[in-house]
């Protein structure tokens, strides 16, 4: 069985981390390679094509820098797909490289599952190439996946797939302490907040969870003796302190939606540097109604965001001190997000479709062989 993964964001490591993990409990004989950050490289059993750690861009600067690299991973990548007898490929999320890896892996006789599809968590579309270039699609959104099949997609709903994921810390018992910062995981995203964040007036101690090539630079920011820094590439650090915290300050992200799963009152901060704003004003680009996950997924707001202008110390500060009476709403709000994000089988169902498409290609084979 051979399967290659496609992650080119932290959230996308973590999955794939997950996908591979489970499915090599199951299958020990399974081939995993592919593109992957941190987390996939730990239980890939192959050599990367490329580690995507780095990868992650938020402006044309910054895109151009980092996709001259990008283009040759994936020529390579188009390559590995075009030789040799097909296998698995699972793209997740990443939607510009990955859509045409996946329509390339369809030409050649791959079975593709798309895990995340981009643009998942919009209501009133879904990307109009995913039915032609995949096996399966697994959403983690109810109305992608009923959006998706209305468009001749073979998708699926598990639930969310950080609900299964987290499930053993988010049903442990738990005592909360203190305040969990998350500055964010890309170096523009820390260059905005570290300068900001460490000025926060929160109860001691403060958790900082990092990835090991910023940490130097979070420590030297954060400097107090009671300052908890963490290796947040470590499976289940970034949630056990999100779940073990009084309340949050959390950068934009995947970290928000764990954060309200983890039933912690949060802010929401994030700040591009003045460059990335003119690139914005000058192609146009309108702020949406909201950024943060939660917000986005119930259509209000349910939690502060504070974002560019207002993302200052003094505006930061006034959300955080509130944050106390508003705990309740906040806590009701995710409860009811929850429900929104169902269960929490989306690994191990993800993993019996690979299966299935394994047996599938078995018998692809076994019927070409005969032919021949």
């Amino acid at each position: 069985m051979k399967v290659l993964f496609c992650a080119g964001e932290a959230s996308g490591d973590l999955y794939a981390h997950a996908i591979a993990s489970e499915l090599l409990s199951q299958c020990p004989e399974a081939n995993i390679g592919g593109i992957g950050g941190t987390r996939f490289a730990r239980v890939a059993n192959q050599p990367l094509i490329k580690n995507s750690s780095s990868w992650g861009s938020i402006s044309i600067v910054q895109s151009v820098r980092e996709g001259l690299g990008a283009i040759s991973t994936f020529e390579r990548f188009r390559q590995i797909l075009a030789k040799g007898p097909p296998g698995i490929f699972v793209p997740i999320d990443f939607g510009f490289m990955n859509l045409r890896l996946a329509k390339c892996a369809k030409e050649n006789g791959w079975k593709v599952l798309y895990f995340v599809p981009p643009g998942s968590w919009r209501r009133d579309r879904q990307g109009k190439d995913l039915p032609k270039v995949t096996d399966h699609i697994v959403t983690p959104f109810p109305w992608s996946a009923e959006i998706l099949n209305k468009m001749g997609a073979n998708a699926h709903f598990f639930g969310h797939p950080l609900k299964q994921i987290h499930s053993k810390i988010l049903t442990a018992s738990h005592e909360r302490y203190g305040t969990a910062i998350l500055p964010g995981s890309r170096r523009s995203e820390l260059e905005q907040l570290l300068p900001i964040l460490p000025k926060i007036q929160v109860e001691a101690p403060r958790q900082i969870p990092c990835q090991p090539r910023y940490e130097p630079t979070v420590q030297r920011a954060f400097n107090s003796p009671t300052d908890i820094i963490s290796d947040g590439t470590q499976d289940g650090t970034v949630i056990s302190i999100l779940r073990n915290s009084k309340r949050a300050i959390v950068c934009s992200g995947t970290a928000t939606l764990e954060a309200a799963l983890s039933q912690t009152p949060m802010v929401v901060v994030y700040k591009v540097s003045k460059w990335v704003e003119f690139e914005t004003k000058l192609i146009g680009w309108k702020r949406p109604q909201f950024i943060s996950q939660p917000n986005i997924l119930l259509n209000r707001l349910a939690v502060p965001e504070l974002i560019q202008e207002n993302c200052t110390v003094t505006e930061i500060q006034r959300a955080f001190d509130q944050l106390e009476a508003r705990a309740e709403s906040q806590l009701q709000a995710f409860d009811e997000l929850s429900e929104i994000l169902g269960g929490n089988s989306a690994i191990s169902s993800t993993v019996n479709l690979l299966r299935e498409l394994e047996r599938d290609l078995q018998k692809t084979n076994q019927r070409t062989n005969t032919l021949s």
